[in-house]
């Protein structure tokens, strides 16, 4: 999965507004019959959509899961700043065991804002305050991984975050093995490099260890969505559930947060 870019993520806003809307008007203005007609004619739209090839995009430095500058980590003595830990810290994971950091990559951007996940926008409880990473971090739910980008509401989760920035500086955390650690209190991922050190301080990891001898297996089963085309046949299947559900697990999760906080904003 490869960062969205401004047309993508405007797209996904108002596929995102649309959903209510149409759920809304199917309860609303069809009857039995025209509802099942929609629900055959989208039905088709979504798999038709499932099914278009969308060529791939070249990773780039600003594919890699980070964290922005500020971002509080779990350690084996509290809660400490992304950009004050070291190689060697003791971070806590989701075994309950806390193991050592292998090394702390950083870079600055220019062009990739972060992904706000608000205050308590994942389960009523977690993240403990608004946290910003980038578009592909992953959050662990449900026992999947799930890339940020994915879950996007606009409303608890909202894409291109800090407008006030004209620069990012971000950090990822690796250890030897792809893990789930907390950040403001929120189940994320480490760092799991796949291809390269695409990183500032890249020199140094080199010096300590020379280049990667193969990708990381990942802690969970990874959830995303191929490109655009399969995150609006991903809309079109929430779109329907009033009518027949087929969402899959990842739109099942997107759309139960972004339920939550529609209800939260409206109370």
């Amino acid at each position: 999965m490869t960062n969205l870019s401004p047309t993508d993520l405007q797209i996904k806003s108002t596929v995102s507004t649309s959903r209510r809307n149409f759920i809304k008007g199917a309860q609303l203005a069809l009857g039995a019959g025209a509802a099942l007609g929609v629900s055959v004619a989208l039905g088709k739209a979504a798999l038709a959509l499932d099914r278009l090839h969308l060529p791939g995009q070249p990773s780039s430095p600003g594919a890699e899961p980070c964290f922005l500058t500020g971002t509080r980590i779990q350690t084996a003595s509290g809660p400490v700043a992304v950009e004050d830990l070291r190689i060697g810290d003791a971070v806590l994971t989701a075994s309950g065991e806390s193991k050592p950091i292998k090394w702390i990559g950083k870079r600055e951007a220019s062009s990739e804002a972060p992904v706000k996940i608000a205050k308590f926008a994942i389960d009523g409880c977690a993240p403990l305050c608004d946290l910003y990473i980038t578009q592909r971090h992953a959050v662990y739910i449900d026992g999947f991984l799930v890339p940020a980008i994915n879950l996007v509401n606009g409303i608890s989760i909202v894409a291109n975050a800090k407008p006030e920035l004209s620069t990012f500086t971000y950090y990822h955390i690796e250890f030897e093995t792809h893990e789930v650690i907390q950040a403001e209190g929120l189940a994320v991922e480490s760092y799991r490099p796949q291809h390269g050190v695409d990183f500032d301080n890249a020199d140094e990891y080199f010096a300590l260890y020379g280049p990667r001898a193969h990708a990381m297996v990942p802690f969970a089963p990874v959830l995303s969505y191929d490109g655009i085309k399969h995150e609006l046949a991903s809309r079109v299947r929430s779109s329907l559930v009033v009518l027949y559900d087929m969402r899959k697990p990842l739109d099942r999760i997107r759309d139960r947060i972004a339920d939550q906080a529609e209800l939260a904003q409206a109370a």
